[in-house]
């Protein structure tokens, strides 16, 4: 057992706020004043204060990718300078796992800590979103370790697991079922998050890592009349002009160095449309002039699928839910896939899919919601929507709450319909407006059923309301039109220029947030 602590010094590092909190919290705690606690920014920490049965806890967050809080900016510096620095110290990190260095600045405090011969009582702590849970929980170490000094280091899994495209999380399909009964069909995924270290807020997303399915590689075998597993990890579906350009540096094709003009974007986009690479080298290359290898060194890595999640973290940490849309369709004679969208509308309970989940901080609701909530999504576009729903459901505070939802069959196509249906009932949901677009001879859309609610909408923006948005750049920039129009013809604000517009002053009021693919 090591020798008792006798004072206890607070050091924080706060951008935001949120950590300073979080020291002034703990230096209120009961149970510290037996230990005379100080507290003191990083920066303003007096390292000759400290003695040998002293405590230091450094509460600290981590600025953009990994830099010091502006408050904790010297403080490196300082420790760096000193010759040793042989005290006792417990680190709590705050982060976000969006950002490649998460918990950047508090690991390379931890790092010259131990260069001056520090001792750590408890191990490094690395918080995300989540970190309001995981103090509560480090408290009790604390506690412990404050009754009981050991010699060792008090070990635990609080810290945050980071996933990304090189560490994936190997999540079981805990359910599967369908949403639409039309083609081509949705579905509404759940997944495990059980002991991954992952948390996630509404409105963030999911990433499937995926591979070439062994189909899509044999259509290139059957081209180049070789194993195509080179191409197993390249993106042959979404192409680029950059990867177009580098493959007629070979080709020199007359007709596709005229597609690549600027002047002809639109006709390249036209082309394009529902085209893969194998087109490409059909249409372009009828010689076979590319080589297997020439073609792997011009494609791109594949890339993980971006997913919205439709339920909320701080409800169901447990696990995260997916709306996925079967994306496949016949073209010219032949069949096509999403690259990643077939793949999980084929999953089986029970097996394994590797993801990583990404903060999706400007689609988050605000922190302190006071102002009605206007959602608007087309599709599978309400996913994120339907988290947002389950977290507003916990929420002590009700707001008012409107959902603008559009699909094709009311029928065959309505969405989380029963969950929606429980959400007005239980006065979640204020207000559902649908827009079913081929369930009468003129076809409806959700920027139609908004058109309808001009007034109420415009309502809504004087009472400051929040504006989401989730589905079709198409349908997103359609929705645009509909606000810009109840401003002009309700609000008496017309369209000035792109800087003076309703729009641009909701986007600057941080009121009007897109998720648009």
């Amino acid at each position: 057992m090591s020798q008792p602590i006798s004072h206890i010094h607070i050091a924080y590092g706060s951008e935001s706020g949120n950590t300073e909190a979080l020291a002034k919290q703990l230096h209120q705690l009961d149970w510290l004043q037996g230990h005379q606690p100080s507290l003191c920014t990083l920066d303003e920490l007096d390292f000759s204060c400290l003695q040998a049965d002293d405590l230091l806890l450094i509460l600290t967050s981590s600025f953009g990718d990994g830099e010091p809080p502006a408050n904790a900016d010297e403080f490196a510096n300082s420790l760096e300078n000193l010759t040793a620095f042989p005290c006792r110290y417990a680190l709590f990190g705050l982060g976000d796992t969006s950002y490649d260095k998460f918990c950047g600045f508090s690991q390379q405090i931890e790092a010259l800590l131990n260069q001056k011969q520090a001792k750590a009582l408890i191990a490094r702590v690395d918080a995300d979103l989540n970190y309001q849970s995981i103090f509560k929980q480090w408290l009790p170490l604390l506690q412990q370790v404050l009754q009981t000094p050991a010699n060792e280091t008090l070990a635990h899994d609080l810290s945050v697991k980071v996933y990304n495209e090189k560490t994936v999380y190997e999540a079981e399909v805990l359910e599967i079922k369908h949403l639409a009964q039309s083609e081509p069909a949705v579905y509404h995924l759940r997944l495990s998050l059980q002991n991954s270290g992952i948390f996630y807020q509404a409105g963030d997303l999911v990433y499937v890592q995926v591979r070439q399915p062994d189909e899509a590689l044999a259509l290139y075998e059957n081209w180049f009349e070789q194993s195509a597993e080179g191409l197993r990890n390249k993106e042959l579906r979404l192409l680029s002009k950059n990867v177009l350009r580098d493959l007629n540096k070979i080709l020199d094709n007359a007709e596709l160095k005229n597609l690549l003009k600027i002047s002809n974007k639109k006709a390249l986009e036209t082309y394009l449309y529902g085209r893969d690479l194998l087109d490409v080298l059909r249409d372009f290359d009828v010689e076979k002039r590319i080589s297997l290898q020439d073609l792997a060194e011009c494609l791109p890595n594949l890339t993980a699928r971006a997913y919205s999640i439709s339920s909320c973290g701080k409800t169901h940490p447990e696990y995260v839910d997916l709306c996925v849309r079967h994306v496949h369709y016949q073209l010219n004679e032949r069949s096509y896939q999403g690259t990643a969208s077939d793949q999980l509308a084929h999953l089986k309970e029970g097996q394994r899919l590797p993801i990583f989940i990404k903060s999706n901080a400007t689609f988050h609701l605000p922190e302190n919601l006071n102002a009605p909530v206007v959602m608007i999504g087309s599709g599978a576009g309400i996913a994120p929507h339907i988290g947002f729903l389950d977290y507003l459901a916990q929420q002590p505070n009700k707001v008012e709450s409107y959902l603008f939802f559009g699909e094709r069959h009311q029928a065959k196509d309505f969405l989380y319909e029963e969950q929606l249906n429980a959400y007005q009932t239980q006065g979640v949901l204020t207000t559902l407006f649908t827009a079913f677009s081929r369930d009468q001879a003129v076809k409806f859309y959700v920027q139609d059923a908004m058109c309808e609610q001009g007034e109420l909408l415009w309502k809504l923006i004087q009472q400051g309301a929040y504006f989401y948005i989730c589905g079709s750049k198409s349908m997103s920039k359609a929705v645009d039109e509909v606000l810009l129009e109840i401003a002009d013809k309700i609000g008496g604000q017309p369209f000035v220029d792109d800087f003076n517009n309703i729009i641009a002053t909701l986007i600057a009021e941080g009121r009007l947030m897109r998720d648009v693919y």
